[in-house]
């Protein structure tokens, strides 16, 4: 009988060595070993469990339905290990359009973010919710969640760092609070009473970078309304979208809504 070395197994099925030396190692290819060189010499079965081993790990199978295979799995249960891979390969595909979606809609928003950076727009502010009360820098956001503004990890996604302030007080307080976009559930999965909804139909609307001065944040959507002939409400509202860092501080994008009069 014909026997040949792992090196020229590994050139004739274009595969690496230590491929093959790790389906030995796992017990699937029993090579013989040549009691005169001490070298593992591999036969023409060895070769076509090989080929077999090739085709299973093309179609995704695991090490575990191979072994089970070699084992002397029954030729009618081989159909439950392509069900089983087949089940898996469609939870992935799920998942992974779920995914592409998500990423599809925050691609869509964060480009939508860096257009209107330093530019102005008509838009309406989106209904958003919150619970009522704000918290300021004395208080702690996890002392703030704690007294009942909670989500669920899902909802997560759905939630800003807002800020609100009206400018017509005669000392301008910035206050913060957290919100979430109307169209996701609080975290009792109905609609509480005493949640606060806040939109607005017409608001001059820019993009900013946060700034540790709030002043800095409105002050050129005041500028732009002033020379424009733009009459404010007053109220003055700002959503964090795209978060990033500069020197380990946490930073982000922010967009800032003003209602028009």
């Amino acid at each position: 009988m014909v026997y040949l070395t792992v090196g020229e197994i590994a050139k004739v099925l274009d595969i690496s060595t230590e491929m093959i030396r790790f389906y030995v190692r796992e017990g699937i290819i029993t090579p013989k070993k040549n009691e005169q060189n001490n070298y593992w010499e591999y036969s023409s079965d060895d070769v076509m469990r090989l080929t077999d081993i090739l085709f299973y790990r093309d179609q995704e199978l695991t090490l575990k339905d191979i072994r089970s295979i070699f084992e002397g799995l029954e030729v009618e249960r081989i159909g439950e290990i392509i069900e089983e891979r087949k089940a898996e390969a469609i939870e992935n595909i799920e998942k992974y359009q779920r995914m592409l979606k998500k990423l599809e809609d925050w691609q869509e928003y964060y480009e939508d973010e860096l257009s209107l950076l330093g530019k102005f727009r008509i838009c309406p502010m989106p209904p958003t919710l919150r619970k009522p009360g704000f918290f300021d820098e004395e208080s702690h956001l996890a002392q703030y969640l704690r007294d009942g503004m909670t989500f669920t990890k899902e909802q997560w996604r759905d939630v800003s760092l807002s800020f609100y302030c009206n400018i017509n007080q005669d000392e301008i307080k910035f206050h913060r609070y957290l919100s979430i976009n109307k169209p996701a559930k609080m975290c009792d999965g109905e609609l509480q009473e005493d949640i606060i909804e806040e939109s607005a139909e017409k608001c001059l609307c820019t993009q900013v970078r946060y700034s540790d001065n709030f002043m800095d944040m409105i002050r050129p959507v005041l500028e732009y309304a002033d020379q424009n002939g733009y009459q404010l409400t007053g109220d003055i509202f700002g959503w964090e979208n795209t978060n990033y860092y500069v020197h380990g501080k946490r930073m982000a994008l922010y967009r800032i809504y003003a209602p028009i009069e």
